[in-house]
This record gives structure tokens, C-alpha cells and sequence, in this order.
């Protein structure tokens, strides 16, 4: 008897199987019709967004669910800004704490941006894609500086501490808080936070001499810092597409970390200009590590999982601090830059969209 294949190919069937078969088809036919259908910018090509309101300190940026980039605004009043891939900048304010100090910034599992504030006593927000902003401070510790966020693999959200003696913070879509200490050292500074391949939390703690942990979505904390240069600032953390965490080294002269999930550190500096600060750090669809040099100049770096780096400049605006950075949906690396008048900005990739789905017409028999 000849069956039908998987969703993307379909052959050949009896009569009897006609009507699994075609939903099959179905499927395919739907597939192919949701493919992308255009290709990100070319390699390296950078194009500048000013915010509306000048002075605006663009900070962490996320890719939405409704296929735009969400931004933290971190100087006063403080903001949220939206930005379309064509370009279109909105900012929100209603509901938001004035002089908060927006900084964080993720997509949530509900369909919301979630983001933190790291202005005294602290708080986290939630945005939806209309511009409804909630704030809850409830459970988190008064004055603790919440700064990095992310979503986590059980559902909830996950967020860094800063302010002594630091801590992790966990944060349902319902805005219940719970903090974790214990196996964390004190005042150690814990500045980003991502998923991992593993299930579990990565985080960086930028403090002398830095270290990078990992929490457990129960709450169990483990540090890791051999291999890892001292007082070397492990910043902002990212999954890599080989497995493995990639992060920045903001401190002079600068690198490129990367820690597999059994806590082995490698670092990367070759290629790299000296005390450009890496900053931001992001996967993108190329199968590389994109990152921020935030120094003057300023540059946008990218890295393979060999260790290899690029750093391109052309396009992008002379001491334009480029902090943030994400992938967005249209196959180009987005980031913001925090310098006066604050901008966002697109980096191409070079990436293409995978090819459609073989579907073989089907042949009747029987």
C-alpha cells in the first residue's frame, strides 16, 4: 500500500485514503503559502531610525508577536517604544511610571511585551500590542534594580537584580513574585538572564571578578568561573544555534564568551577592535552571534560558532552607542542606539528564505 509522506510531501494513495491524503495536501499547500517569501537586507547593510522624542536612551529591544520591535526608552520620562520593519516609530507612555527607567525588554508567553524598571523602588511591566501598560511591584524587593528579563521554558518570566545583594527574580503572567538567593554571591551583580538549551536559566554577573550562573526554573543556582577572565564583565547572554551560551565581555580590552551547559568558558578576541565594549548579543538567522560595540565609534560585530569575527560600521552613525540587539522577523538583526538623539536600526544578515516545501501532485489510483 503506498501512504502518504509528511506534511511537505505527498505522494500516491488508494481510494479509501483519499481524505487524510488531501488534508495532507492541505497542509502542504498551507505551508507553502506561509514561507517567507523575501529575503533579509544584504550582509552588513545598516539602515537608522530616529526615535520621536529626542534624548530617548534606547535600551533592550525585543521582537513582538504581532511583527514589530519592542524597545525600552531609559531616559526621562522614560517609554516604550514600537518600531514597524518599515520603520514606523509609536511610544507609549500611559500607565507607565514617569522617570522609571525602562530597561529590559522580552516577548511573554501571554502574548504581551514584558519589561523592567530599574529606577527606585523597581518594578516590572507588562505592554500589551495595543499600548496597555500594567506595573507590578508586589513580592519584588524595594530598591533592587531589576534590569535584564526574559521569558523562561516553564512559562513564566525571569528577570536580574542588580542593586546589593543581588538576585533572581521570577514572575508569572499574573504578576506573582518569588526572589532567589541562595547560591548566588553576594553583591555579585547579576546583569542578564536567558534560556538555555538545557531547560534551565543563564545569567552573567558583571561584578569582580564575574562569573556566569545558571538557575534551575526550582530555584537551584550554580556559578561557574573557570576559564573566564577576572574583572573581564560578562554582560548580556544569548542561546547559540551550536548548543552552547554565548555572551559579551564589556571590560577593556573586550570578548566574546562562550560557556557550553557542563560550564566550560571559551573566550574570543581576535578580530575584535580593543575596548569597543561588546554589549548586546543576539542569534541570528545565519547561524551566527550578532553583537554591539558600544564605544566610540560604536560597530555591530558578528561572530560564527568558530570564533570568528566581523565588525562592520559602514551606515551607522559615528558615537551612536549601539546597546540592544535582537533578530526580527524580517531576517535582519535590529538594535538601538542610546547616544543622543537615540535611534533604532536594522543590520542585514544575508539571510534567505529556506526553500518551499516539496509538494508532489498527488496520483489517484485504485
Amino acid at each position: 500500500m503506498t501512504g502518504a509522506g509528511g506534511p511537505a510531501t505527498v505522494i500516491g494513495w488508494r481510494a479509501g485514503a483519499r481524505a487524510g491524503a488531501l488534508a495532507a495536501l492541505a497542509v502542504a499547500v498551507s505551508m507553502l503559502a506561509a514561507s517567507p517569501v523575501g529575503a533579509g537586507d544584504p550582509v552588513g547593510q545598516i539602515t537608522e531610525f530616529t526615535t520621536p522624542s529626542p534624548n530617548s536612551g534606547p535600551s533592550r529591544i525585543a521582537a513582538g508577536p504581532d511583527g514589530n520591535l519592542w524597545f525600552a526608552e531609559l531616559n526621562n520620562p522614560g517609554r516604550i517604544g514600537r518600531i514597524t520593519t518599515g520603520g514606523g516609530i509609536t511610544e507609549f507612555t500611559a500607565g507607565l511610571t514617569p522617570n522609571s527607567q525602562p530597561v529590559g525588554m522580552t516577548a511573554g508567553p501571554d502574548g504581551n511585551l514584558w519589561f523592567t524598571e530599574i529606577a527606585n523602588p523597581g518594578r516590572i511591566g507588562r505592554i500589551t500590542t495595543g499600548g496597555g501598560i500594567t506595573e507590578f511591584t508586589a513580592g519584588l524587593t524595594p530598591n533592587s534594580q531589576p534590569l535584564g528579563m526574559t521569558a523562561g521554558p516553564d512559562g513564566n518570566l525571569w528577570f536580574t537584580e542588580i542593586a546589593n545583594p543581588g538576585r533572581i527574580g521570577r514572575i508569572t503572567t499574573g504578576g506573582g513574585v518569588t526572589e532567589f538567593t541562595a547560591g548566588l554571591t553576594p553583591n555579585s551583580t547579576p546583569v542578564e538572564i536567558t534560556p538555555g538549551p538545557d531547560g534551565n536559566l543563564w545569567f552573567t554577573e558583571g561584578a569582580s571578578p564575574g562569573r556566569i550562573g545558571r538557575i534551575t526554573t526550582s530555584g537551584g543556582i550554580t556559578e561557574f568561573t573557570a576559564g573566564l577572565t577576572p574583572n573581564s564583565g560578562p554582560n548580556r547572554i544569548v542561546a547559540g544555534p551550536d548548543g552552547n551560551l554565548w555572551f559579551t565581555e564589556l571590560n577593556n580590552p573586550g570578548r566574546i564568551g562562550r560557556i557550553t551547559t557542563a560550564g566550560l568558558v571559551t573566550e574570543f578576541s581576535a578580530g575584535l577592535t580593543p575596548n569597543n565594549t561588546p554589549l548586546g548579543i543576539a542569534a541570528g538567522c545565519d547561524g551566527n552571534l550578532w553583537f554591539t560595540e558600544a564605544a566610540n565609534p560604536g560597530r555591530i560585530g558578528r561572530i560564527t560558532t568558530a570564533g570568528v569575527i566581523t565588525e562592520f560600521t559602514a551606515g551607522l552613525t559615528p558615537n551612536s552607542q549601539p546597546v540592544g540587539i535582537t533578530p526580527g522577523p524580517d531576517a535582519n538583526l535590529w538594535f538601538t542606539e542610546a547616544a543622543d538623539p537615540g535611534r533604532v536600526a536594522k543590520i542585514g544578515a544575508g539571510c534567505v528564505p529556506p526553500p518551499p516545501p516539496t509538494v508532489i501532485q498527488p496520483r489517484f489510483t485504485g
